[in-house]
């Protein structure tokens, strides 16, 4: 495929799967030799890291839904780089880039892709407007394409189901030593785990998880919870109601909140069990990495994990929002090294099939070549 100019867009504030997506297909990206900048918002943990990883930013300041010195800056760029295609991770990006392609006289592809649900129908006259210089949707699983195709203008032939991705290299049992990873964590080399990995954030069924907790601790099983993550942009409110709840519960020796870890391969390696309590995902990076380096996962049974775990095959899946089946779940593949080992590999396989990164850059170029191609 030829060299393309491409700008990445995502101008969301937060730090999480959407935005860490983001990061990693520009990434990718350039490393098949693609032109690759990457708009975010201007001291954004997003900008930042795309600095350090050494991709070139573009930050106008898009606060709000409604910015036309943004839009002025933005059709600029696309003019005095050359941009082949546009590609934003964030509908509400759409606001700026929408009017900004329009002020270009040569039609530019743009593509959005979409990673959360909307409960509200974006069929009016505004929406409209952002929507119909948008040539595809990217929906990161089914229950997301039917969500866009039922609340937004879009037609469902340019509306593509294109799940997130996993680095199966550096996410692999082969990449982290276990021994060492529970050593550098203060963990024992022989006591059950038990981990959460993702930002404190309303809906990720942290609540459930403590509850959990404290139902396995009262029936005498020994393990240690790992609870990896911290509160993004606007949100450390509830993790400190998290941390709150954990004392109230008296959870003091047996959960260990670890902050943000840098070292997601071997933070999973040093598990036993992954615990995925979302009431409702869009998808679910943290659990195919979790998957992929071939831990036994606990599931809830909603939205976009449906198209990740089957259930008994590649992990357990439960009811959302019920500490009990959690509890439950979790207590099964504790007592069962056999069990555990099965699913983790299981697990990795349909990672493998299904979610493999140079699999989904393989089709994601091959979207772009086709409408960088023939400019529709």
């Amino acid at each position: 495929m030829r060299s393309l100019n491409i700008l990445q867009t995502c101008f969301s504030r937060s730090w999480g799967g959407l935005e860490m997506q983001a990061l990693d297909v520009a990434q990718q990206l350039r490393k098949r030799s693609h032109n690759v900048w990457l708009a975010a918002p201007p001291a954004s943990h997003l900008e930042e890291e795309a600095r350090s990883a050494g991709i070139e930013t573009f930050a106008p300041d898009v606060a709000g839904y409604f910015h036309p010195s943004a839009i002025f800056q933005v059709a600029r760029f696309l003019r005095e780089h050359r941009i082949d295609l546009i590609h934003s991770h964030y509908s509400k990006d759409l606001a700026t880039l929408s009017p900004a392609v329009r002020l270009l006289r040569s039609h530019v592809p743009l593509i959005l892709s979409k990673r959360m649900g909307s409960a509200i129908s974006k069929k009016d006259l505004l929406h409209r407007f952002a929507y119909a210089r948008v040539d595809r949707v990217l929906a990161i699983s089914s229950v997301i394409r039917q969500n866009v195709i039922d609340t937004t203008p879009m037609q469902p032939e340019r509306v593509i189901l294109l799940h997130d991705a996993v680095d199966t290299v550096r996410f692999s049992p082969a990449s982290a030593d276990r021994i060492c990873s529970r050593r550098a964590l203060g963990l024992d080399s022989q006591e059950l785990v038990v981990g959460c990995v993702g930002r404190f954030s309303q809906g990720k069924g942290h609540e459930e998880l403590l509850q959990a907790a404290r139902i396995l601790a009262d029936r005498g099983n020994r393990f240690r919870l790992l609870i990896v993550g911290k509160a993004s942009y606007g949100e450390k409110e509830y993790e400190e109601k998290i941390r709150a709840m954990s004392r109230q519960l008296a959870l003091e020796k047996v959960v260990v909140f670890i902050g943000f870890q840098r070292d997601v391969p071997g933070v999973l390696s040093a598990l036993d069990v992954f615990a995925f309590p979302s009431h409702a995902e869009a998808f679910g990076v943290a659990l195919i990495e979790a998957m992929a380096m071939e831990r036994a996962v606990v599931a809830t049974n909603s939205d976009g994990v449906l198209d990740i775990v089957v259930d008994r095959e590649s992990g357990l899946t439960v009811n959302p929002r019920n500490p009990g089946e959690l509890a439950a779940a979790i207590e099964s593949l504790l007592g069962d090294e056999r069990m555990r080992l099965t699913l983790g590999a299981a697990g990795r396989r349909r990672v493998l099939e299904m979610f493999d990164q140079q699999k989904q850059i393989d089709r994601l170029e091959g979207i772009y070549e086709e409408l960088a191609g023939r400019g529709s």
